[in-house]
């Protein structure tokens, strides 16, 4: 009886020390926070990963161009840190190689991982920049910023590059900053700053010309996009706005309704929009396309998310410095473009055209359909595209300048002036539709044809998009659509006529 016990007690040790010994030897696990990593373009550009083990582990490297340290390590988490040695002088990404990684206890178990090692081209295929300047949207800029971190993907923007410029920290300093996506983390989106500018002047054109310079040196790519996410006043200068704008002046509607009749001065309980800006720091139409034809490398686009834009004479003074420029001829909500959904549109597709298309498409099928997802928000999104070698005919053919100058040569008709189309709520309007009016104006059959075909060309009807209102906080309510070409003009219009003659589009146009 004895005996038996002693067995027992025998066969009990034995069990419990294999079973610590099973504990002290556990099956061996290894993890890796990303399976790829791309590399940015250039020599000494870098990435990281963390391995996370049960044990000591060991890495094997295939393939060149990258350095990786350290090539071992042990329990717990391990940053692992590759190092560009080259240049990627292609025009597309590159594999470069791959990475095991395998616990030192079990070699060739199921534990063992793989990482692949990418490089993007040094010069990126698409590289675009939002620039926000001023800081009376502020919040509206964070809240558009938070909108492209949500387009940002393992597609979008690809190897392209989309850098924000914006001043959260005051009116004479800025930021430059890339918001990109973080394959090592494997899901996770960063935002880098690039620059910061400690003296920097939205009015300044050397601001605007040395943050524009950093964006080609930080950014090189084959082709760039410029989207401005501001206060827009169209073609008005600086100084002729500020005679406008002192005091309160209002006028009335039908119904007796108070109606502001000061430029850039809403209605003090109107919704914001991007119509009025931050005084003291804007800079000229004029000056800033001189700044955009003297950069070393050019913009394929423009798209304005700012009110009032989408102005045949700011498209004209425009024209040198971008291919396409999309934009609004009315006040765009102070939510601004959907970001989320329209920046996926800039990075994939070949066209321009028709990338920009589908841009203007997303914002107004927001505005039209979802409009209401958003605080302080109306249903008002009218958006159209220039092409901007029909203006001038920089594509070989007679431009829109020339075929308006003759038609406005011709013999005209005179119509109530009510009756035009405007784009916003003043009790005396500024910006008319160009489209009607001219239709309104002309008498000429064959040269009203040949207007409506170059205009048709200068801006694609696919593109001329309008919900049935738009809302002007002018007069704090929404306005009838009744005629939409999808650009304005103030040729029609009974305030600053001394100015307006001296845009580069009346001087192309009027046969005075």
């Amino acid at each position: 009886m004895l005996r038996t016990f002693r067995h027992m007690l025998l066969l009990c040790a034995v069990l419990l020390t294999a079973a610590c010994r099973k504990e002290k030897t556990p099956t061996p696990r290894l993890e890796l926070s990303a399976t790829e990593v791309v590399l940015r373009g250039g020599s000494g550009s870098e990435a990281a990963v963390t391995v996370t083990a049960n044990g000591a582990w060991e890495l094997t490297v295939t393939g060149s161009g990258f350095d990786i340290t350290p090539v071992s390590g042990s329990r717990g988490e391990t940053v692992v840190t590759l190092t560009a040695t080259q240049e990627n002088t292609q025009r597309t990404r590159r594999t470069l190689g791959s990475v095991a990684f395998r616990p030192t206890a079990g070699k060739g178990s199921a534990a063992a991982r793989t990482l692949e090692v990418c490089q993007s081209p040094a010069t990126a295929p698409r590289t675009m920049l939002l620039y926000m300047p001023g800081r009376s949207l502020l919040s509206f800029y964070n809240n558009n910023i938070y909108g492209i971190r949500r387009a940002v993907s393992a597609q979008v923007p690809g190897d392209g590059r989309i850098l924000v410029c914006y001043q959260p920290e005051g009116h004479q300093t800025a930021s430059l900053q890339e918001v990109r996506y973080d394959f090592a983390s494997g899901d996770s989106v960063v935002v880098e700053t690039l620059k910061e500018y400690a003296s920097f002047t939205a009015s300044a054109p050397q601001s605007l010309a040395e943050m524009f310079a950093d964006v080609a040196e930080y950014a090189p790519a084959e082709e760039y996009g410029l989207i401005v996410g501001c206060h827009g006043k169209a073609w008005v200068p600086t100084i002729a706005g500020s005679l406008y704008a002192s005091g309160m002046q209002l006028g009335t509607q039908p119904g007796g309704a108070a109606v502001s009749d000061n430029l850039w001065q809403p209605l003090p309980d109107a919704k914001p929009t991007r119509s009025f800006g931050d005084t003291g720091y804007e800079i000229d139409i004029a000056d800033f396309a001189a700044v955009i034809e003297a950069l070393p490398y050019r913009f394929d686009y423009l798209i304005f998310d700012a009110c009032f834009m989408a102005n045949i004479e700011t498209l004209y003074d425009l024209r040198g410095g971008f291919d396409y420029i999309v934009a609004s001829p009315c006040e765009i909500m102070a939510a601004g473009f959907p970001y989320d959904r329209t920046v996926p549109y800039l990075f994939t597709g070949e066209r321009i055209g028709d990338r920009l298309t589908q841009v203007c498409r997303a914002f107004w099928d927001f505005y039209q359909n979802d409009w209401q997802s958003v605080p302080y928000n109306e249903q008002s999104g009218c958006i159209s595209l220039c092409v901007t070698a029909a203006l001038d005919g920089r594509d070989g053919r007679p431009g829109l300048d020339d075929v308006t100058r003759r038609l406005y040569a011709a013999a005209r008709q005179t119509f109530d002036l009510n009756t035009l189309q405007s784009y916003e709520g003043l009790a005396t309007h500024l910006f008319y539709d160009l489209g009607h009016y001219v239709s309104l104006s002309c008498v000429d059959a064959a040269l009203l044809d040949e207007f409506r075909m170059r205009f048709d060309e200068a801006f694609p009807a696919e593109s001329r998009l309008n919900t049935p209102s738009f809302y002007s906080a002018y007069n704090g309510r929404l306005n009838p659509i009744t005629s939409y070409s999808g650009v304005s003009t103030s040729k029609p219009a009974q305030r600053l006529q001394e100015y307006y003659e001296q845009t580069a589009w009346d001087q192309a146009t009027n046969t005075r």
